[in-house]
């Protein structure tokens, strides 16, 4: 084991002494990870899963509008999918090519996957996608029902 590891391991044991374990088991910044006034330590992004890609969705009269911001990715390296009312996201992320020490890593790398709720439902054979400067733009139309009277018997 390295020195540097041994001080972390001993830091953070330091910090789980003073009283305060599980109120630091919930923080934002738990022990070990660096606040933002110390840029020597390497500071990973923290995301809750199922949260990436951030997405708006936008209703007009005749679409329904929704917009994936995915920053870094290639078109080929994303896949859609839907049933009914779930659309399901996925992808990787590559990783830079940067020989170097890494301080700080907060855009996010690797697989991801993301299901998300529609206002309503859609077929696949009705959305319309395009990629276009790290966001993807996905539309399809309303599906309008006439409102019916139902008798009760």
């Amino acid at each position: 084991m390295d020195m540097d590891k041994i001080k972390q391991w001993i830091e953070m044991t330091q910090q789980y002494q003073n009283g305060r374990f599980w109120e630091m088991v919930f923080e934002d910044n738990p022990p070990g990870d660096a606040p933002d006034d110390q840029p020597v330590r390497q500071r990973k992004a923290k995301e809750k899963p199922g949260t990436y890609p951030k997405t708006d969705i936008f209703l007009t009269d005749r679409d329904v509008i929704l917009l994936l911001e995915i920053p870094g990715a290639l078109r080929e390296d994303i896949a859609l999918s839907v049933s009914g009312t779930r659309l399901t996201i996925k992808g990787i992320l590559q990783a830079p090519m940067i020989n170097g020490v890494t301080v700080q890593t907060e855009r996010k790398y690797g697989e991801f996957q993301r299901n998300i709720d529609l206002p309503e439902p859609a077929e696949s054979k009705d959305i319309h996608a395009r990629f276009e400067n790290g966001l993807l733009i996905m539309t399809y139309p309303r599906r309008y029902t006439r409102e019916e009277t139902i008798m009760i018997r």
